[in-house]
């Protein structure tokens, strides 16, 4: 069984003999009893530690408790602390309005019944500390949110790192890269894919868009190949020609891959997309020329 965590009880009184029969009455509670004969006394001690319950008696000389309650309540370090007053006067409504205006939250009449004032300073002693406890696990929270957070800016800075060294490497390559999500019917392609077909980069994509760029004499089959890929279909290659926006007739080389989309139940196509315009045309050339000899 974990040990629970003492409080400090501060009990302030000008008279010794009053001091030590609150001890008396407060020691089985189990917490750490400060007695102090004055409340300049209790001051000093307030300012180097903390403290759960300030047990105060009201008429005291140079400072009463009135003004120790007001004091304490003016620094924010104290503002959860219990300030209980103990009065062997009787207190006219005004003074009981007074002592709670200076930040008492409660009362204990003289002669003191000791059953009643433990029950009280118990009960504000438990609540300091779980009060304690909650700021504890607040902090310790806190430190985790940023300690994850850090982790994953980090990550994400990572993941930027990394897509952009993947974009430059490809458009050094030629090609560029697609994700094509047939469940939902999303669809995207890399910046320089877009480029080099002439779509603008804030133009929504779908499927039908994507195969509008097809030349009309190659459509179907590219309809069709993208029909054909699943995930147990492995790797597929395609050649086909695209129409830029200009007029302009180029020739692309497909090669993609169909996985499961995250749910595990549809069709993911990803893949790359090579620009082979120069090579065809040197094909084109070399047929002419083959034709000529």
């Amino acid at each position: 069984m974990i040990a629970q965590e003492q409080v400090n009880i501060l009990l302030v009184d000008d008279q010794p003999a009053k001091l030590m029969s609150y001890e008396v009455i407060l020691a089985e509670l189990g917490e750490n009893l400060i007695k102090a004969n004055s409340a300049r006394e209790a001051l000093e001690f307030l300012l180097k530690n903390d403290v759960a319950v300030v047990l105060v008696d009201v008429c005291m000389p140079e400072l009463d408790g009135f003004e120790l309650a007001r004091m304490l309540r003016e620094h924010p370090r104290y503002e959860k602390t219990a300030i209980i007053f103990i009065s062997a006067i009787h207190l006219s409504d005004l003074d009981r309005v007074r002592g709670y205006e200076t930040g008492a939250v409660d009362y204990v009449p003289v002669p003191v019944v000791p059953e009643i004032l433990r029950a009280k300073v118990k009960i504000f002693a438990e609540l300091w500390r779980k009060t304690r406890q909650l700021e504890r696990l607040n902090d310790e929270l806190e430190r985790r949110v940023r300690e994850r957070t850090a982790e994953l800016e980090e990550s994400t800075a990572q993941l930027r790192e990394t897509a952009e060294r993947l974009r430059l490497a490809s458009e050094a390559a030629g090609f560029g890269t697609y994700d094509y999500n047939a469940t939902i019917g999303q669809v995207y392609w890399s910046p320089y894919l877009r480029g080099i077909v002439g779509i603008a980069a804030d133009e929504p994509l779908t499927l039908e868009r994507a195969l509008a760029v097809v030349h009309p004499e190659h459509r179907d089959m590219v309809r069709q190949h993208v029909d054909g890929y699943s995930p147990q279909a492995g790797r597929r290659e395609l050649e086909f020609k695209i129409v830029r926006p200009d007029g302009e007739v180029r020739w692309f080389l497909d090669r993609g891959q169909g996985v499961p989309d995250k749910q595990k139940s549809g069709l993911r196509v990803m893949g790359t997309i090579l620009d082979i315009t120069d090579r065809k045309r040197n094909e084109e050339r070399q047929n002419l020329l083959m034709a000529e000899l």
